[in-house]
C-alpha cells in the first residue's frame, strides 16, 4: 500500500510536467499561436479626423498589414485611422499633427505581392474632378466605391504614375441616398472610365 501512495504523486507530477511542457510547446509554435484580435491592430485612443474634403492620401502595397502597422505606428509613431481600417487588406495612418495627410497601407493575402504606390488627392467633389480629367484628355482608367464611404477614380501622368482623386466628405443627401448609391451614381455619370460622361441622372 506504501508502494502504491509513493507511485500515484509521482505519475501525478510527470503528468503535470508533460502537460506544462506541452502547453508551452503549443503556445510558442508560431503556427498554432492565435492571431491577435484585427481591432488590436488599430488600437487608438485618439478620435480619428473627421471626413476630409482635401487632404492627400499616398497608397502604398505591404506584404503583411499587421506588421506594416506595426512598422507605421510604433516604428514612425503615425496613427491608426480606425475609420478607414478594413484588415487584412486595408489600413489609414497619419501625424496626428497632420491628420488631413494619411498614408494608405494596401494588403491583398491573396494574391502574390506587387510593390506599387498611388498617390491620391482628397477632393471635395469628384464629379467636377474627373469632368476636369476628361476635359483636359486625360482617360479615367478605373472607378470604384472603395467602402467605408470612399468613392475612388483612377488616372496616370505622362510617365505612368498611377494617381487618383478621392471623395470621403459626403453630406447627407436631400432623398436620404446612401453614399455608396451617391458615389455609384458619380461613377457611372461622370467618372466612369475613358474620356466620356453621361448626364443621365
Amino acid at each position: 500500500m506504501l508502494d502504491m501512495m509513493k507511485i500515484v504523486p509521482r505519475t501525478f507530477l510527470s503528468l503535470l510536467i508533460a502537460l506544462v511542457v506541452s502547453v508551452t510547446l503549443l503556445l510558442s509554435n508560431p503556427q498554432t499561436a492565435t492571431a491577435a484580435p484585427y481591432s488590436s491592430w488599430c488600437d487608438t485612443s485618439d478620435e480619428a479626423p473627421s471626413r476630409r474634403e482635401t487632404g492627400w492620401v499616398q497608397r502604398i502595397n505591404v506584404q503583411d498589414l499587421e506588421a506594416a502597422l506595426e512598422y507605421y505606428q510604433y516604428g514612425l509613431h503615425l496613427t491608426c485611422n480606425p475609420d478607414f481600417f478594413n484588415p487584412p487588406f486595408w489600413a489609414e495612418v497619419y501625424f496626428d499633427w497632420d491628420p488631413s495627410s494619411s498614408i494608405g497601407l494596401s494588403a491583398n493575402p491573396d494574391k502574390p505581392f506587387e510593390p506599387e504606390n498611388v498617390i491620391t488627392q482628397i477632393v471635395p467633389d469628384l464629379s467636377h474632378a474627373c469632368i476636369n480629367l476628361k476635359n483636359q484628355g486625360i482617360p479615367i482608367e478605373e472607378s470604384r466605391y472603395a467602402g467605408s464611404g470612399v468613392c475612388l477614380a483612377f488616372f496616370s501622368d505622362f510617365s505612368g504614375n498611377k494617381l487618383a482623386y478621392r471623395q470621403e466628405a459626403f453630406f447627407v443627401h436631400p432623398d436620404f441616398i446612401p453614399v455608396e448609391e451617391q458615389c455609384n451614381l458619380i461613377l457611372k455619370n461622370t467618372c466612369s472610365p475613358g474620356l466620356e460622361w453621361n448626364f443621365e441622372f
